[in-house]
């Protein structure tokens, strides 16, 4: 057998080369700007319902940890001497996912996923790198463990003689860096099986005996963020469902596809793999609200889905999550034959298709009837479920093409948090009563034959409304900033922070969102504000006032918006980044959708420098007035640099020109010149930042950006004459 350890030198160098920048650029991140905790790892990451486990957390600027906080309170933890923690899972906590956060000094950190399981679960232990040192691994058990850096993880197990067994490696549901490639061996080295595409090994024995599952990183790398959760098991596996999408509150049939499913029958397709599939046919009750917190989609993507997420259970076991989006129409089943227009299944808009991209080279037709003056907004969604294609449909009359609808690449959230995907959607007007044809196909789907690919074909009457994410994200320190790494939201005494919102709107809504903070401590305020018409996103500040408590818990994010008669109320999802990177050019940027939004109050350290208007109060001016609001400079910490504020939140206010301050300043006075900055008629919350470094904690050139609370502004219009 080849040996899997043997890298050639080259490539050792080069990763040896990128290890040292990448440590550098941790080390850069880390120190740029005030601390705030931050979590790598939390091992192991996972645990059975009803167990202890001793857990270790890493990670930069946890001084003084003292607790872990998870998303069920039935899973706790206490810290021990050693500053490990001991995790209690209660017997009634479901399996799922869940977020584990820490808190130290510096606050409440980002999360990091833990797996609550039902099977036995134990820790790898080294050496395992050989198949002569194999650990040894139980069946229905969880094995945790991480790959080392160039080698590979071996464990041996018996099995009977046609036993149907599954490896399943979790990965990247736990937030872990590792790109897995299983392979199976018997004892003289053959190779039985491997998957290199996803962590998932079928496999039936055909012998009585000893076998060997190697792990390894795709390319061979490895350290403590490579964890993985490795379980060896006869219980159920489902690959996909369909429909995958169904009405809110309604009773629904699905089929459920997969693998070792009780009380299926054989499905007479096979997956990625090549193993064969069963089917289960299952009526489920579909709840009438999705809960933003339980383990669903995590693409940043997919945050404009509302759904709930499914797990099978079974006498051998709990399955996976599948997701199931909600829709507001009845689901139609795709027919096959319906390839060629001849075949073209006859639907009724509005309606929404449940189908699949299956096999290669799939082409999906459907016909309906249409008057002049009608409007669909025809959507169809795969990538967003979780699948790797690239959808397109084309709006056909009579063989001639109308319209193609393909995905635009839009990404409201940067690049530090990407939401662009590969689903289109368009805006079809009927140009005369008739029969239309629509062609559905994955353009990425010509040599691959995945059952898996599923898709959502929704033609609707236009219905605007919108979602939104909250992400924070460190301010950028310079214009050529091409950092990111994880951060959470930490507001010191008498200091400012931003949250972004994102807004993800739908067919064709392009209001304003006011957003709000509702559940804040104390001692924390945030006057509400909007995300202007037009734009995709906006800041919410949220303020502590210099004697506000520590404080560490969830808040909730609202944005509401009148459209027609109804007003529209959405809590927001949250965002994070996952891992630090000192150049997004050159390595994509790892993000994710979180469980809830986590606030931290420092209580023990103030900012070490704030801005903040004189009077709390509203400022009134007249159209083409001039209006003076005086500022107070709070410097309590070695921050002596002059400063240059920047306007920002009110449109035409980025046109002011920055307000110089002097070091020795205690007051400034902000002029809005409304003659020259254009700001509209209305109520407004505008607020002032500015970059600056100084020394903290014995730490030089820190560098921060501050932010001063909202300040109401009402603008009179101009009276008739």
């Amino acid at each position: 057998m080849t040996d899997p350890n043997v890298v050639t030198l080259p490539l050792r160098l080069l990763r040896f080369c990128a290890s040292l920048v990448a440590t550098a650029a941790l080390l850069s991140i880390a120190h740029a700007e005030l601390p705030v905790a931050r979590l790598d790892t939390v091992f192991p990451p996972g645990g059975k319902a009803g167990s202890e486990i001793d857990l270790t957390a890493t990670g930069t600027d946890l001084d003084e940890a003292s607790a872990l906080h998870f998303t069920h309170p039935g899973i706790t933890a206490t810290l021990k001497p050693d500053k490990h923690f001991a995790v209690t899972i209660a017997p009634h906590v479901p399996a799922g996912i869940y977020d584990v956060r820490v808190s130290s000094l510096f606050g409440v950190s980002n999360p990091r996923a833990f797996v609550v399981g039902e099977l036995p679960e134990t820790v790898e232990k080294q050496p395992n790198d050989t198949p002569e040192t194999a650990a040894e691994l139980p069946l229905d058990t969880v094995m945790n463990g991480s790959v080392s850096y160039g080698k590979s993880d071996y464990f041996k197990f018996t099995a009977k003689r046609g036993q149907h067994l599954l490896a399943e490696c979790a990965v990247p549901e736990i937030d872990s860096k590792l790109n897995p490639v299983l392979s199976l061996h018997d004892t003289n080295g053959r190779e039985l099986a491997s998957n290199r595409r996803s962590g998932l090994l079928d496999f039936t024995a055909p012998a009585d005996g000893s076998y060997l599952i190697q792990i390894h990183d795709l390319i061979y790398s490895g350290g403590p963020e490579f964890f993985y959760r490795l379980a060896l098991a006869s219980g159920p596996h489902v690959d996909f469902v369909l429909p995958s999408s169904a009405q809110p509150g309604v009773k629904t049939k699905f089929t459920f596809f997969g693998r070792n499913l009780p009380g299926s029958t054989p499905a007479s397709l096979a997956g990625l793999d090549s193993r064969p599939l069963e089917k289960l046919d299952l009526e489920i009750d579909v709840p009438a609200a999705g809960d933003p917190r339980a383990d669903g989609l995590p693409d940043p993507a997919s945050a404009a889905f509302d759904g709930f997420s499914y797990r099978l259970k079974t006498a051998q076991g709990t399955a996976n999550p599948v997701f199931i989006s909600f829709v507001s129409a009845p689901v139609i089943a795709e027919q096959e034959p319906n390839n060629l227009p001849p075949e073209a299944q006859k639907i009724t808009p509005p309606c929404e298709i449940s189908g699949q991209f299956f096999p290669a080279a799939d082409v999906d037709s459907f016909i309906f009837d249409a008057k002049k003056g009608d409007v669909f907004l025809i959507e169809i969604s795969s990538q967003r479920l979780g699948f790797p294609t690239k959808p397109t449909v084309l709006v056909q009359r009579d063989n001639a093409d109308l319209l193609e609808i393909i995905s635009t690449d839009a990404n409201i959230g940067g690049i530090r948090f990407d939401t662009a995907s590969n689903d289109p959607a368009g805006r079809f007007a009927v140009p005369d009563d008739g029969t239309y044809r629509l062609r559905v196909r994955d353009l990425f789907g010509g040599l691959r034959s995945d059952p898996r690919s599923t898709y959502r074909l929704s033609i609707r009457k236009e219905t605007p409304d919108f979602r939104l994410v909250a992400v924070v994200e460190p301010p950028p320190t310079k214009d050529d900033d091409r950092t990111a790494a994880p951060h959470s939201a930490l507001v010191r005494g008498g200091g400012t922070i931003p949250i972004k919102v994102l807004a993800f709107r739908r067919d064709g809504f392009a209001g304003d969102i006011d957003l709000s903070a509702d559940g804040l401590p104390a001692g924390v305020t945030s006057y509400p504000t909007k995300i202007l018409a037009g734009k995709n996103d906006g800041l919410l500040l949220l303020t502590a006032g210099e004697a506000a408590a520590r404080w560490i818990g969830p808040i909730r994010i609202i944005g509401k918006a009148r459209i027609g008669d109804a007003e529209l109320a959405h809590e927001a999802r949250a965002g994070v980044v996952l891992w630090s990177l000192q150049d997004f050019n050159t390595e994509p940027v790892q993000a994710r959708l979180t469980r809830d939004f986590a606030l931290a109050v420092s209580g023990t350290e103030p900012a070490p420098l704030s801005v903040d208007p004189v009077e709390d109060k509203v400022w009134e001016v007249a159209a083409g007035a001039k209006l003076e609001i005086p500022l107070r400079i709070t410097r309590r910490g070695e921050f002596k640099e002059a400063l240059k504020l920047k306007g920002a939140g009110a449109p035409g206010i980025e046109t002011l020109p920055p307000i110089d301050i002097d070091p020795a300043a205690a007051t400034v006075t902000a002029t809005l010149d409304l003659a020259t900055v254009k700001i509209p008629a209305g109520t407004h919350a505008i607020y002032f930042s500015a970059q600056t470094k100084g020394k903290f904690r014995g730490k030089d050139n820190v560098t921060t950006v501050i932010y001063t609370p909202p300040i109401r502004v009402v603008v009179k219009a101009p009276e008739a004459k």
